[in-house]
């Protein structure tokens, strides 16, 4: 199921996709972020590609608020 959508959105790996490792999932973000969604200016995205931080962005995810589950 994931691998499909995965691909329809043209992302480089689907089939190895791991979205319990959450530093893959986390990039898959940056990714979606960069390549699809493109909510925040450029500048903006600097907190949210910072990956590894204690501090990472808590979007807000389901209806309403432009959040996907996967």
């Amino acid at each position: 199921m994931f691998r499909c959508k995965l691909t329809a959105l043209d992302y480089h790996n689907p089939v190895s996709f791991n979205r319990k490792d959450e530093t893959e999932f986390r990039n898959f973000i940056v990714w979606s972020e960069d390549q699809k969604i493109r909510h925040y200016k450029i500048e903006d995205r600097g907190n949210l590609r910072n990956i590894h931080s204690s501090d990472w962005p808590k979007f807000p995810t389901g209806h309403g608020h432009g959040g996907t589950r996967l």
